[in-house]
């Protein structure tokens, strides 16, 4: 191998070193810069929610409510176990919204505490207690990742609402309580968390098979019925299996259009399988249909 051929490869193989040294280099960095994310964010996310007061007006949104529902809403603010602010808002949701199902308002207050809880009542009588509010930090990135800094910013939409997590403020008809003394000391197990739901059901007397041939043989004979599976409420002396019910008594010439469209609710208990039947969700124990 003559001299000249040598000293190229001796110089490739320092470039490729170097190179190599270079991406070793962006490596380690992008992941020490990963690593101070993850503690940063949970060390300035702390700082940044230890901040007592809300002061953005968070955004709720109803969810099938009929307008009339929700024309008058009241909110009060829960404080040291004392009812107080009472606002009463007539039609004041946020103009974008207003035709669509998902209906919105700010909360009226400009600052509260976050140890307080919102009470909202709906012209039907339902109530929500919304709570859980904090601030998070904002971690800063640039184009090679994380940049050492932060700002605290508000989180609006993961709250608690009637005891459940809520990812978007949404009050959700279904959800609504009636009873607010009895209804806190009830759990839902939604359907969707299928090892939450099935892990209960399993130490029932009534299992989810045997519930699901009552409600068969037990439902109204009306014609074009859908049915659907809430969950599970748990409850402080009983457990219920909850299910959904549309039916349509009656269609128009074309056959495609329902004429009359009717929502119930099937509760059967998880021990005995008793059965009740009610009109409309949400419900109390008064509204058997």
């Amino acid at each position: 191998m003559n001299k000249y051929l040598k000293g190229c490869l001796v110089f490739i193989g320092i470039i490729i070193l170097i190179i190599l040294l270079l991406i070793g280099l962006f490596l380690w960095s992008s992941h020490t810069k990963i690593k101070n994310a993850e503690i940063d964010g949970i060390k300035y996310s702390k700082e940044c929610d230890s901040v007592n007061l809300v002061t953005e007006q968070p955004e709720i949104s109803f969810v099938y409510f009929k307008r009339k529902e929700i024309a008058i809403l009241k909110f009060q603010i829960l404080r040291d176990g004392k009812l107080i602010q009472d606002t009463v808002i007539k039609n004041g949701f946020i103009k974008r919204t207003y035709d669509s199902e998902d209906k919105s308002i700010n909360i009226p207050y400009k600052i509260f505490f976050k140890t307080d809880t919102i009470v909202v009542t709906t012209n039907n009588k339902l109530q929500y207690y919304i709570s859980g509010y904090h601030h998070y930090a904002y971690l800063h990135y640039g184009m090679f990742g994380y940049l050492g800094s932060h700002d605290c910013r508000f989180n609006g939409e993961n709250c608690i609402i009637n005891n459940q997590q809520s990812m978007y403020g949404a009050l959700i008809r279904e959800d609504g309580w009636i009873n607010p003394e009895i209804s806190k000391h009830i759990q839902k197990i939604s359907v969707s968390d299928s090892i939450k739901y099935y892990s209960f059901a399993k130490k029932c007397r009534i299992k989810t098979e045997d519930a699901e041939h009552i409600l068969r043989e037990k439902r109204k004979n009306l014609t074009l019925r859908s049915t659907s599976t809430y969950g599970i409420e748990v409850g402080p002396k009983n457990s219920y299996y909850i299910f959904g019910e549309e039916t349509e008594s009656g269609t128009r010439p074309n056959d495609l259009v329902p004429r009359n469209l009717k929502r119930y609710v099937i509760k059967i208990n998880c021990e005995t399988g008793e059965y009740n039947r009610y009109k409309d969700y949400p419900f109390d124990d008064n509204t058997i249909y």
